[in-house]
Parts: structure tokens; C-alpha cells; sequence
């Protein structure tokens, strides 16, 4: 078993799968601009990144004038369907239960607004000490900077205490760079082979692993 003083995870493809409503999302704004839509399995690969670039790779031929206004249409539609098909992954409720004595934090490249309200609705929020989204601060994953704010937020002194747990190399990356241990999460929304060449130090497919390998 490795001890951590605290566990820091990422939101979507982690925590809960919300692959379904941003592919609808994702859909209903390529209709919108009279696109073909993307298959939901596409979609999977525009998340990550964070609001800006999932909507660039949704319109990749949008001339940039008219991006922030694409944008805008495509977080009116999500606020309103974000919680219609997402849920938390098996285990995720159970986990953070098993942990709840640690400091705990979420860090997303989602907006910072839309993340509080789904972590509010499910039921999440009084498990984690500090939330930060992907426009809470200048940088994003995979730099360490949003990594290293919760650290200090949470008045961590050794980040090789802690783990940061996502789907994605953004979160491998930017753990590593913060100096912490990294947890890799093999979900049905990152992609498994990008994951894996990030070489995260534990790789899992269920978040009721860490159970077994944190203590």
C-alpha cells in the first residue's frame, strides 16, 4: 500500500461518466451550424481540454471570429442537459467514502462554474476541500499550475504524498510536473493508448481500485 496524505482527482471520464450529454451537446451545436454530427465515440476525443478546444474540434473550419459565440451556444445547451445521462462511474460514492478522512480535491479543465454545479447535483461536493476548473487560473492541465494551487490550497507540504487520479495524459503530465504519484483511470471517455504512453505510475480501471494500492 502507498500512503497519501491527499488524493486529487479529475471530473469527467473520472469521477462520472458524462460522455453521453457533451455528445449531445457536442451534436445538437454541429446542427446548429448545419454540420455533420459527430459519432459519440468522436466526441470522446474532443474532451479534455476544456470548453475552448472541445468546441474547435467540434467546428474545426469555425473561422475564429466566430468561435466565442459558438462557444457560448454550446454551454446554454449543456447547462441545461448536463445531468440527463451523467451519473457517477460503480464505486465512485464508495471510494471517496473509503477516503473521506484525506484531503480531497477536484481538478478539471471544465469550466469551474459548470463543474460545482454537477459536483452540487450528484452529491459530490462535500467530499472535496477545493475545486478548480480549467479557467480558474491562467494555466491548465497538463501544466502543473492548477496541480500546485491545490497543493497549496490544501497546505500540502510533500506533493509525493499525494496522487492525482484522471483519464487523460493531461492529468499524468501535469501530476508528474507537480511531483506527485499518478494514478491513470482506463475510462470509456480518454484514450487508453495515449494514457498508457504517459506512463502514469499506477494504472487502473476502476476507481474501486485505489482501495487496494492507497492507504
Amino acid at each position: 500500500m502507498i500512503p497519501v496524505e491527499a488524493l486529487i482527482f479529475d471530473l469527467d471520464g473520472t469521477l462520472i461518466d458524462s460522455k453521453r450529454d457533451l455528445a449531445v451537446s457536442v451534436q445538437f451545436l454541429q446542427k446548429h451550424y448545419r454540420k455533420s454530427p459527430s459519432t459519440e465515440k468522436d466526441v470522446g476525443t474532443f474532451i479534455g481540454d476544456g470548453v475552448v478546444k472541445l468546441v474547435q474540434r467540434a467546428l474545426p473550419d469555425l473561422p475564429e471570429s466566430e468561435l466565442e459565440e459558438a462557444i457560448t451556444i454550446f454551454k446554454q445547451f449543456y447547462r441545461k442537459h448536463c445531468l440527463d445521462q451523467t451519473d457517477l462511474y460503480p464505486g465512485t460514492r464508495q471510494t471517496l467514502e473509503h477516503f473521506r478522512r484525506k484531503k480531497m480535491a477536484v481538478v478539471t479543465n471544465k469550466p469551474v462554474k459548470i463543474s460545482g454545479y454537477m459536483l452540487d447535483q450528484l452529491d459530490l461536493s462535500r467530499y472535496f476541500k477545493v475545486l478548480i476548473g480549467g479557467d480558474s487560473l491562467p494555466n491548465k492541465k497538463p501544466h502543473p499550475e492548477p496541480i500546485l494551487s491545490a497543493l497549496k490550497t490544501m497546505q500540502i507540504i510533500s506533493p509525493k504524498r499525494v496522487v492525482v487520479i484522471g483519464d487523460s495524459a493531461n492529468d499524468v503530465l501535469a501530476g508528474r510536473a507537480a511531483g506527485t504519484h499518478t494514478c491513470g483511470v482506463k475510462s470509456n471517455i480518454g484514450d487508453h493508448q495515449i494514457l498508457s504512453n504517459s506512463k502514469p505510475d499506477t494504472l487502473i480501471y476502476s476507481l474501486k481500485e485505489l482501495t487496494r494500492i492507497f492507504e
